[in-house]
């Protein structure tokens, strides 16, 4: 057994899931990014129901440990009640045999590892069964930006490649629970996801128009300040100074595609098709980026200078 890879791996197994169709499966009225997730569950959970005591616990724990990332995107009650029960039970079996193989110190630890993550999928089982369970969702344990334990690193930087890939169905169980419980942790990655979602969405030009209804309006080029422009991906980078508030980077892109700009000094605020704006870290003059156009990517570096005094 291979330890959890948060998302730039694979646990045990060497490529994407087959897909395949279930008698129990409801209608499923979400994005076709997220609907490859839930076929890779359906897929890991018939899998695991050939599982018996006494033989390797891959399959069962791969399937527990997917339930956390389908949990996140919300899409664990687009399965059928049947198939979370079977793997429920199922898992609470698998569990109680944790620990009882003939293993090596190294196989043992990448055991518990990947039992850690199984057990809060079968939490999510319980919960979405209505069922008491020990707690909420778990997190993984390291300190946060100020050294706290356990608190929310808000510095998370999770490329939406790897978000794509996740709700594709693209990455084994184990590392898709440990990338779900990195978003989990992370304000920031958590609307990265809801964006992404957003704009995967079933009808997408139905919801881009509905949420730019309610979304706040594009900020006027005019009135801020250019600070770099990208040719190869047709993009210009605007900075805005308001005294009073957090300065903003805005990305103007000829290209329709959803756009994202990734640096730790950034915090998405909102995305629409040609457009990204984000709010600066505090006292940031240097951003070293990645600017993502739809399916194409490339570095930039934007020289801001000092914020403005107010």
């Amino acid at each position: 057994m291979t330890a959890p890879t948060d998302g730039d791996g694979r646990g045990p197994t060497t490529g994407p899931h087959e897909q395949g169709s279930n008698d129990e499966q409801p209608p499923h009225p979400r994005g076709s990014l997220e609907h490859g997730l839930v076929a890779q569950w359906r897929t890991l959970t018939r899998e695991a129901q050939a599982w018996s005591p006494g033989e390797e616990l891959d399959p069962v724990l791969e399937a527990l440990a997917l339930t956390v990332a389908l949990e996140l995107t919300g899409g664990l009650h687009d399965t059928a009640a049947g198939e979370r029960a079977a793997l429920r039970k199922l898992g609470q079996r698998a569990l109680l045999q944790v620990g009882g193989q003939d293993l090596d110190e190294d196989e043992l630890e990448a055991l518990r590892m990947c039992a850690a993550l199984a057990r809060d999928g079968l939490r999510a089982l319980r919960d979405a069964a209505g069922e008491a369970s020990t707690g909420g969702p778990a997190t993984i344990s390291h300190a946060g930006a100020d050294g706290a334990e356990g608190a929310p690193d808000t510095r998370v930087v999770i490329p939406p490649a790897d978000l794509t890939r996740l709700l594709r169905g693209e990455l084994d169980g184990f590392a898709a629970a440990s990338l779900a419980m990195k978003v989990r942790r992370s304000a920031a990655a958590q609307a990265e996801l809801s964006t992404l979602l957003r704009l995967h969405a079933g009808e997408p030009a139905r919801t881009l128009a509905l949420a730019a209804a309610s979304a706040e309006p594009v900020l006027d080029p005019a009135r801020g300040r250019m600070v770099g422009v990208l040719p190869e991906l047709g993009a210009e980078a605007v900075l805005f100074e308001v005294p009073g508030e957090p300065r903003r980077l805005a990305i103007y892109a000829e290209d329709p595609a959803p756009l994202r700009l990734l640096a730790t000094e950034l915090t998405t605020e909102d995305v629409r098709e040609g457009y990204w704006v984000g709010r600066l870290a505090d006292g940031a003059q240097r951003v070293e980026a990645t600017l993502e156009v739809g399916e194409q990517a490339a570095t930039w570096t934007l020289d801001l200078g000092p914020p403005a005094s107010s």
